[in-house]
């Protein structure tokens, strides 16, 4: 188990936009897992539905095989559906937990301790507070501060009003981090949060894992980065210029083929440098 605190060698520089750095941080696993980059953090709610299931997983495991790194908080649900997707894409993925390490190992039965063990292997446990310190409510709230410090961006999956993934959505706005939110049915308890994000304009509609790949500046696994066709997103911009065209037109004049043009219109759309119009059409943000 490994040691940091805030000048040595190591510690994760994007703490320090906390008011109050982790001090110390206790590790255990891959050190260098914390300096992968882009980051993101996928959290949500416990208590997840299986199309809650389905999203963290494709989110997660997308965002991984493109080569970000996602960070997450152990917790049943959604959390550690993030973390095990991004193992099975076969990247690393850190735990911020919210208690002590040798108390959560203590402590931990089923699943989660054989994912444990996976996260020690192939990316990093990661805690503020003594090992053998238990579990207390107050916690959790720093502990979703420091999930929330260490990426580069926030994707909120599924969360209820009272949620406590909200606390680590506030902490990504307070921190000037990107936060997204998947958008539920309405009237679905576990969409109330997430939905409420989408609609104060909190946070920014996630439509998919090509999506997140695309404003964390990657390519989907196995695809030609946009970036690589010439100012792919200053052309789209110009060519909107005199006006809202639809997707299909605009690929065609980018010469992209539909995979590509898919995720440089989302990264875009995501940026909010371009908006869809009632019929769909892509204008100008």
């Amino acid at each position: 188990m490994i040691l940091l605190r805030p000048g040595d060698e190591g510690y994760p520089t994007r703490l320090r936009d906390l008011a109050r750095p982790p001090d110390p941080l206790w590790i255990t696993g891959e050190l260098a897992a914390l300096t992968r980059r882009p980051a993101v953090a996928i959290v949500g709610t416990r208590r997840l539905t299986p199309y809650g299931e389905r999203i963290a997983r494709e989110l997660a495991g997308g965002a991984a095989r493109a080569g970000a790194l996602v960070i997450s908080g152990l917790a049943q649900g959604i959390d550690s559906e993030a973390h095990r997707a991004a193992l099975e894409a076969g990247a690393p993925s850190v735990a911020v937990l919210g208690e002590g390490i040798a108390a959560f190992d203590a402590g931990v039965r089923g699943r989660r301790r054989h994912l444990a063990t996976r996260l020690r292997q192939h990316g990093a446990l990661v805690s503020e507070y003594a090992p053998a310190l238990a579990a207390k409510g107050w916690m959790f709230a720093k502990r979703n501060a420091t999930i929330a410090a260490l990426a580069d961006a926030v994707v909120i999956v599924e969360a209820g009003e009272r949620s406590g993934a909200l606390i680590t959505a506030a902490e990504a706005l307070r921190l000037g981090r990107p936060l997204y939110a998947v958008p539920g049915p309405l009237g679905a308890l576990r969409s109330e949060g997430t939905n409420a994000l989408i609609a104060s304009g909190a946070a920014r509609a996630l439509t998919g894992a090509g999506a997140l790949v695309g404003a964390l500046g990657l390519a989907p696994a196995g695809a030609a980065a946009p970036d690589e066709v010439p100012d792919a997103s200053r052309a789209l911009r110009d060519l909107l210029a005199a006006g809202p065209l639809p997707a299909d037109a605009l690929a065609a004049r980018l010469r992209l083929a539909p995979p590509d043009a898919a995720t440089v219109f989302a990264a875009a759309l995501l940026r909010g440098e371009v908006v869809l119009t009632g019929d769909g059409r892509l204008a100008r943000g």
